[in-house]
């Protein structure tokens, strides 16, 4: 998942700022998600559960308020299988949000109760975030491919 990000953020560098500043959430979000979930020997502490939760919530909530802003106002102006793909994939990143809000409910003030199924929810959650890391670069790559087509820049 990291090198398919590595290759994402290579393409897309520079495109953007909001596109940047948003792949560099999404970096640090994954570098801190396999920090705590490979840590198998220890659980973390709640102050480090805490700022995954709020580092999570931060980057769902970017995603929507920038990014997919964005997305769907250039699909709004496409016709044809531009705006099918996108009303394809919407709907599946909106599931995975929800998924992401309800492992920050329940684990944002996690009690020793909830941490005994934390092994399961972040396997979860990471199988969650690599659709959703897929998903919307699909999204974004279209969305620049759309761009390039409406200006009639070369290749």
């Amino acid at each position: 998942m990291l090198r398919k990000m590595e290759q994402t953020k290579a393409q897309l560098a520079g495109k953007h700022q909001a596109l940047d500043t948003f792949i560099d959430a999404r970096q640090n979000l994954l570098v801190e998600y396999i920090r705590l979930s490979t840590n198998a020997k220890t659980l973390p502490t709640p102050k480090e559960l805490s700022d995954f939760c709020s580092q999570l919530v931060d980057y769902v909530s970017a995603a929507h308020f920038e990014i997919y802003d964005y997305v769907m106002a250039a699909y709004e102006a496409a016709r044809g299988n531009g705006r099918t793909l996108a009303e394809r994939i919407y709907p599946r990143l909106k599931k995975g949000t929800v998924q992401a809000l309800d492992f920050h409910d329940k684990y944002a003030q996690a009690d020793e109760d909830a941490l005994l199924e934390l092994d399961r929810d972040l396997s979860q959650l990471g199988e969650m975030l690599e659709e959703r890391f897929n998903l919307e670069d699909r999204l974004v790559f279209a969305v620049s491919l759309l761009n390039h087509l409406n200006t009639s820049e070369p290749a």
